[in-house]
Order: C-alpha cells, then sequence, then structure tokens
C-alpha cells in the first residue's frame, strides 16, 4: 500500500476493522500511515473509543459503520428515544448526529433516497454535553 502511494496511484491508505493493538503495530511499523480507519462500531465498546481516541491522536479519521444494525439494543434504549423526540429527529439521526460530535465520521450504507436525505439532515442540530454522554454510556447498560 505504501508502494502505491509512492508511485501516485492511490493519495491515502485505509485499513478497516483493526483494534487498537493491530491499529498501532500498523503505526509503528509503517513509513506511510493510514489515512482512514473504518470499523464496525459498537456501543458496547463505547463506540469503539479507545481506536477514535488513537485515530484522533495520530491525525487518522475514523470512520464508523453499522452504527445503526449494529446496535438494535443502543438504538431502542428510552434515553435515546427522549433524545430524537427532544429534537424531532430520528434516532437514526440522533446516532449519526452523535457520531459527528464526538470526531467519528459516520458511514451508510442506505440506498433509501430518504434515508440519505435524513441521514445529511443530522448535521443541522447539536446535541447537549449531558446526551452525549447519555449515549457514550448506552453501551455499558
Amino acid at each position: 500500500m505504501e508502494a502505491l502511494c509512492r508511485e501516485e496511484k492511490t493519495r491515502f491508505i485505509g485499513v478497516s476493522n483493526v483494534s487498537l493493538g493491530q491499529l498501532r503495530m500498523l503505526v509503528q511499523a509503517t513509513e506511510i500511515p493510514p489515512r482512514f480507519v473504518q470499523n464496525r462500531c459498537f456501543a458496547v465498546t463505547s463506540w469503539d473509543r479507545d481506536v477514535r481516541e488513537f485515530c484522533s491522536a495520530q491525525n487518522i479519521t475514523y470512520q464508523g459503520f453499522s452504527l445503526l444494525t449494529a446496535n438494535p439494543h443502543a438504538l431502542g434504549a428510552p434515553g435515546m428515544i427522549s433524545i430524537a423526540r427532544r429534537h424531532q429527529k430520528t434516532v437514526a439521526q440522533v446516532v449519526f448526529r452523535f457520531a459527528q460530535q464526538i470526531g467519528m465520521l459516520p458511514l451508510t450504507g442506505t440506498t433509501d433516497i430518504n434515508h440519505m436525505k435524513e441521514d445529511l439532515d443530522s448535521s443541522s442540530f447539536l446535541l447537549a454535553e449531558e446526551e452525549v454522554r447519555l449515549i457514550e454510556d448506552l453501551g455499558a447498560r
């Protein structure tokens, strides 16, 4: 992958589904570190907090996928539903807004035009700090 960057056949390197230990080893062993990490993101791992924090410190963009499908228990939690109602948004929009506010680039696999519009609209509001903390803690419950 580094050779492809040097030959300008690609501008960035990205990896997917890596643990913190794997990512640390990769960054230490390479001359050109990854620019992107795409991980399936679970609420039960505090939304991949350790990997996200490492990425932030290394100027690596953390991209979270399966934010909705991997977390049905968190999406159905009373606190999550309450936040969505308070903001007059869908739970999916709240999850995507949350992801953005904690420094994650949320990925969506939707092909539904209405869902795409809703997903994009997640940038139109802000969650309060206590709402972000509540969502961060949902997986631990």
